[in-house]
């Protein structure tokens, strides 16, 4: 039978794995505010995490930090290949969540910078949990992306983004530090938002 301490410990656990899907289902798909999404998760982070772990944030072995850089091929590959598997005209998908103007200029540094620390600080403890992390970080995406992708590719995101969560364990681990992983998700980050900046030139 489990202790109060136990139960605590595992209710804990729960709420950091459904953190984003709670931002994602409240301002994402009611409210269809991109913002308010990504700030509604970041928060989350931030109230969770007694002290954000960003020590050591680049990865140590020369293996990892050749992994680290190749995640920055996300960004053409989404650039040549987004608009051939696509439901929606990405510009109309942005406004569609609020995302034009300066919100759309402002989510460029944010998203490529700021949101990979946090989010590495974020799942980098749960991914040494439980093994259903790599699961759950995947499956948040999916939701985001359900409007703007067929159902093909929605599954093979799924399982990019799984392996990616793998792959940032193998690198924290490697390096003993939960930020290692920061440099290859700003890379993937920000070479992905970069890329949907380019399409709607």
């Amino acid at each position: 039978m489990l202790s109060q301490d136990d139960i605590k410990t595992r209710i804990n656990l729960y709420l950091k794995l459904l953190a984003p899907y709670f931002a994602v289902i409240i301002f994402w798909l009611f409210l269809q505010n991109a913002w308010l999404a990504l700030l509604g998760y970041h928060l989350q982070i931030i109230l969770w995490s007694k002290k954000l772990p960003f020590k050591n944030p680049w990865p140590s072995k020369k293996t990892d930090i050749l992994i680290s850089l190749a995640m920055a091929v996300a960004g053409p590959f989404i650039y040549f290949v987004l608009p051939l598997i696509s439901q929606i005209d990405l510009s109309a998908w942005l406004l569609q969540y609020k995302l034009s103007g300066w919100l759309w200029l402002a989510m460029i540094p944010y998203f490529g910078l700021v949101h990979p620390f946090l989010e590495q600080a974020h799942w980098g403890p749960l991914r040494e949990k439980t093994p259903a992390a790599g699961i759950f970080f995947a499956g948040y995406h999916v939701i985001v992306l359900y409007s703007l992708l067929t159902m093909f590719w929605l599954l093979a995101s799924f399982i990019v983004l799984a392996a990616a969560s793998l792959i940032w364990q193998q690198i924290a681990k490697n390096s003993k530090s939960y930020s290692a992983p920061v440099l290859s998700h700003i890379l993937a980050d920000f070479s992905v938002v970069i890329a949907a900046w380019l399409l709607l030139q």
